[in-house]
């Protein structure tokens, strides 16, 4: 029983010592100029926007930034929001077995006036999905499933892209 303990101690010891963090866990760094957000969805009016909560919940809980309604703070706006699928196999006979999910979304970055302070970018993600009809209920479910995954690691993928962005003289007045 203390052999046990002992090597679940010392695994976790060097699991610590190494840097190791569990995936989702700790805080996305943001540069200064970000401190403060302003985020949409453009063309779209409704507060519960699925995309719009996601990404301010992922603000809230994973960066140190302010999310404000109005003002002059950079507005991080996200457009272009498509899902779709591809068939990828088709069997012996010729019923699908497997689609490939695509979800993508744009986003920009604004300061005073509009003027970018960073690239227009778009975010992609896609996954496989063995098809089986038989049970088409449980694969519609699993589909929405899916599309809600995908949509929560488009967000991740544009915090870390916000992360990155580093100021420049042009962007630097636009605080």
């Amino acid at each position: 029983m203390r052999l046990r303990r002992f090597v679940l101690l010392v695994a976790l010891g060097i699991l610590s010592s190494c840097g190791f963090h569990l995936r989702g866990t700790g805080k996305v760094e943001f540069p200064p100029m970000l401190s403060t957000l302003r985020v949409m969805v453009e063309n779209d009016q409704q507060q519960n926007d699925p995309l719009l909560v996601a990404m301010k919940n992922a603000l809230r809980t994973q960066t140190d930034v302010q999310i404000e309604d109005s003002g002059d703070a950079p507005l991080l706006v996200l457009y272009g929001e498509r899902s779709d699928s591809q068939v990828l196999s088709v069997g012996s006979t010729a019923k699908v077995e497997e689609y490939l999910l695509k979800y993508e979304v744009s986003f920009r970055l604004t300061g005073k006036e509009g003027k970018a302070l960073a690239e227009s970018q778009t975010v992609r993600v896609q996954r496989d999905l063995a098809f089986d009809r038989l049970n088409v209920l449980a694969k519609e479910r699993e589909v929405q499933e899916l599309r809600g995954e995908m949509q929560r690691d488009a967000v991740q993928q544009i915090l870390r892209r916000l992360s990155r962005i580093t100021p420049t003289d042009s962007h630097a007045d636009q605080r």
